[in-house]
């Protein structure tokens, strides 16, 4: 009998099935769909396997036809089921779930399997058997052959009209998995003795097992918990099916920067342990020292927490704490993209345990939309520099502007900097923008306007980000050169935050840019880690005192005698000083009576527009 390849098959579907369900999981539809096509793969052998073997002993030996036709009309029933279950398993997790179209297809293909199988069982079918040549025919099994070919054809179709929605791991896998069944389907037509249909079934389903079931790649291989790459899968398949969860993330924060390899593992494997003993729920670690939990169960999520804290606060021997981060209602959240923003916003709280709800979800999405109209003000060129004198107390002249960033509304108001500098700083925009601010400046002065009334120098506010590689300086050159700037009418103001990050990678990016004439100023002094180490090294021509201190000056005479003695500290290291924030006649006369070199502020001129800073300039200016 011609059932070798059959029974190869089987064993493989068996092994396959085996290993499937020994080995840890998490609950993702597209599993229990593979698991359901498994099921129909194994029984459609059996009854492949079986049907061979009653068609022989009816022809050969007389056996009763009528069960011998039951189990070939059982065969090909579970054949196409097969083929159904195929198209399920690839259309699930690609149709969109909300959409009428799709609702229709998915109501069509249950419709059409649930009338074909009906079909197949009622109408009638015979076999024949000659050598080794063994098959079914009449009109039931041409059914069944018109509806594996419509299933096969339609998964392939999906496969490809939504190809960029999936990685290309499991385009290529669901391809050679169709393609390999209707190549195996079509040689069997031309050639009927060789039967291999059932073999090429389960052959494509070791390719999909191997690449897309296997779950080697979603299994941390120190601690033994789900990776990052599983949590991804477990969170965007929860959403596509509108199904809730709750997760509490456990960050630890080790006390001593000087922790060893045997520490941090020690540190994480028994946070791994503790994870595991809490229950049947899956833990994942989602960073080297980060991990989480889901739950169906709110008030378990909770209970569950607060154990681990508890072992936590008992734990002496590690220089570490732990923060948490709860999360009791995943709906809170409008999609996966959204919770992951708010585990990545949040995970970083200095707070020891945070709870997701209304005020946090809110302000994350005033974030995102901070974000979008960032990207959007870019591309639409609605970034705007906006220019602020500075008084020259010596030469009695404005002489020197700081530009600054502005977004301009599509309606034409200007959002407020507060609204957007602290987003664009956190999620790395600032740089684009810089990098736009410092291009209007170039264009600005390479018109000569400005310098015709006396302007000598414009400051330019650079990010720390800005610095986080190697050669910033290289968007600077090339547009001093496009537009044939003078690099002395150019000084890059860095704030005091920024220059204490990374002050290796800043100090030599400064002499690149020093070195061509560009000078630098140190922006916000006051607001950081102050101290005379810190400046003296820094190779900056000015110092600016922030708004806070300044207004120290006015109410506290400590203060006020701290300020004087950096101002007398920094004449004698040839820097000059700017103090920001002056807005009224009295404070501009006592800060002039402290001798220090420029004055920012109101009282002289708010940030204008550059045709309004050129009438400004245009009307101080004494020739």
């Amino acid at each position: 009998m011609n059932i070798e390849l059959q029974c190869c098959a089987l064993f493989i579907i068996f092994t396959i099935t085996v290993m499937f369900l020994r080995e840890k999981k998490l609950d993702l539809m597209n599993r229990k769909l593979f698991f359901r096509a498994i099921c129909a793969c194994f029984a459609c052998l059996i009854f492949d396997i079986l049907s061979i073997v009653l068609i022989n002993k009816s022809v050969l030996s007389g056996f009763n036809p009528l069960i011998t036709r039951i189990v070939c009309k059982i065969y090909i029933m579970l054949l196409v089921m097969q083929g159904y279950f195929g198209y399920v398993y690839a259309s699930t997790s690609l149709l969109p779930r909300d959409r009428k179209w799709a609702k229709n297809v998915r109501f069509i293909s249950h419709l059409i399997f649930a009338v074909g199988e009906i079909l197949m069982f009622v109408l009638p079918i015979g076999f024949e058997a000659k050598g080794r040549i063994v098959f079914s025919y009449g009109p039931s099994t041409s059914v069944a052959y018109l509806l594996s070919a419509i299933y096969i054809l339609s998964t392939i179709t999906t496969t490809i009209a939504y190809r960029k929605e999936m990685p290309g791991r499991r385009f290529v896998a669901m391809l050679l998995w169709q393609g390999i069944w209707l190549l195996a389907a079509a040689i069997q037509f031309a050639a009927p003795q060789l039967l291999l249909v059932g073999f090429a079934s389960a052959f494509g389903m070791v390719i999909l097992y191997i690449q897309l079931e296997n779950p080697s790649e979603f299994i941390d291989g120190t601690t033994g918990l789900f990776t990052t790459n599983a949590l991804s899968a477990y969170v965007r398949d929860k959403y596509k099916f509108g199904k809730r969860f709750s997760m509490f993330t456990a960050k630890i924060h080790y006390l001593t920067n000087y922790v060893d390899y045997n520490m941090e593992r020690d540190a994480v494997m028994r946070t791994a342990r503790a994870l595991v003993a809490l229950g049947p729920e899956p833990a994942f670690r989602i960073d080297d020292d980060t991990f989480c939990v889901v739950y169906e169960d709110t008030d378990r999520m909770f209970e569950r927490a607060a154990n681990i804290k508890m072992q936590k606060d008992n734990v002496t021997d590690l220089p570490a704490n732990g923060t948490y981060l709860l999360i009791p209602d995943s709906l809170q959240m409008s999609g996966p993209d959204e919770f992951f923003r708010f585990l990545h916003t949040y995970l970083e709280s200095e707070e020891e345990i945070m709870v997701a709800n209304e005020d946090l979800v809110r302000d994350l999405r005033e974030q995102t939309r901070a974000r979008d109209m960032i990207e959007e003000a870019l591309a639409e060129d609605r970034v705007e520099v906006f220019f602020q004198p500075f008084y020259n107390i010596r030469e009695k002249r404005f002489n020197v502007a700081e530009a600054l960033v502005r977004i301009r509304r599509k309606s034409g108001g200007i959002v407020p900097p507060v609204e957007f500098i602290p987003v664009a700083e956190e999620n790395g925009q600032i740089i684009p923008l810089g990098i736009r601010i410092f291009e209007k400046v170039c264009i600005f002065l390479s018109g000569g306007k400005a310098q015709k009334y006396g302007l000598e120098q414009v400051e330019v506010n650079i990010s720390a980000a800005q610095f986080d590689y190697e050669n910033p300086s290289r968007f600077v050159f090339d547009y001093i050169e496009k537009y044939g700037i003078d690099p002395h009418l150019i000084n890059l103001e860095i704030t005091e935050t920024a220059a204490a990050k990374n002050r290796e990678i800043m100090i030599r990016n400064m002499n690149r840019l020093i070195d061509k004439g560009i000078s630098f100023s140190l922006d916000d002094f006051g607001t950081g880690r102050s101290n005379i180490d810190y400046f003296v090294n820094m190779p900056v021509e000015i110092i600016k005192f922030d708004q806070t201190f300044t207004n120290g000056f006015f109410e506290n005479e400590k203060t006020k005698h701290v300020l004087t003695g950096m101002v007398d500290i920094m004449h004698k290291m040839n820097m000059s000083v700017v103090v920001e924030g002056i807005e009224t006649e009295d404070q501009a006369k006592a800060i002039m009576d402290m001798g220090v070199e420029f004055i920012q502020g109101y009282y002289y001129s708010k940030p204008v527009p550059a045709d309004d800073f050129i009438a400004f300039l245009k009307e101080n200016y004494q020739g």
